[in-house]
């Protein structure tokens, strides 16, 4: 009888092993309900079921703001620009990237009409109308741009543990370190254009607390610190 126990014992381990490599043969890879959709010149990736609905939309504004972004500036994305459908917000807001990757994320709730004057037309469309605007400004590349990003293999993206990779950054991609003020300032005033000149454009909130800070003597502090 301890023999045969003992025999069982020693196949326990084989036997574990066995069903384990079993059952990670049989997973599916996760992507955490994630799906992306690749048409020309856009990656959109969403979550499957709750904004399913909004992906043809979005699609469609995106190649519309492209094809007008294109004729203005003559800008061709050196690469897909991933567009990323979120809900994590109460209040409709987005962002853009070029570097490493082109990128939009897109926060789908709707807009804040506090304070501002949006455009009058439907938010997506206004959006994706900004948005590029900034993926335009910051990924168009000259030719010594081209000349390193090719030696660079891409555009870099500084670390705060490596310093160097600042300068190595401004080599591959130099206008994503213009003034904040410049890039919203564009995006805001093509924007607004594009809406028929209905915008941001026209708001007078961020004058009025401009001449607010003026007339009191509040200091305007560097974001620098």
């Amino acid at each position: 009888m301890k023999v045969a126990r003992s025999r069982t014992l020693g196949r326990r381990p084989f036997v574990l092993a066995c069903a384990a490599a079993i059952l990670a043969l049989a997973a599916r890879p996760a992507h955490a309900q994630l799906t992306a959709l690749e048409s020309g010149p856009i990656r959109l990736v969403y979550f499957n079921g709750t904004e399913s609905y909004l992906v043809p939309h979005a699609a469609r504004t995106f190649l519309n703001s492209l094809a007008f972004h294109r004729k203005l500036f003559g800008f061709d994305p050196s690469e897909k620009v991933t567009v990323l459908l979120v809900d994590f917000s109460d209040e409709g807001n987005a962002s853009a990237g070029s570097v490493p990757r082109d990128n939009v994320t897109v926060q789908i709730a709707p807009l804040s009409f506090a304070f501002e004057t949006l455009a009058a037309n439907e938010r997506m469309n206004t959006i994706m109308n900004h948005e590029l605007v900034h993926v335009a400004a910051m990924d168009q590349a000259a030719g010594p741009d081209r000349l390193f990003r090719r030696l660079f293999g891409g555009k870099v993206l500084p670390v705060a543990d490596q310093p160097e990779s600042i300068l190595y950054f401004y080599l591959t991609s130099p206008r994503v370190a213009a003034p904040r003020w410049y890039h919203e300032g564009i995006a805001v005033f093509v924007d607004t254009w594009m809406a028929g000149g209905l915008g941001r454009a026209q708001s007078g909130y961020d004058e009025m607390v401009f001449r607010s800070m003026v007339r009191d003597g509040t200091p305007f502090y560097d974001p620098l610190g």
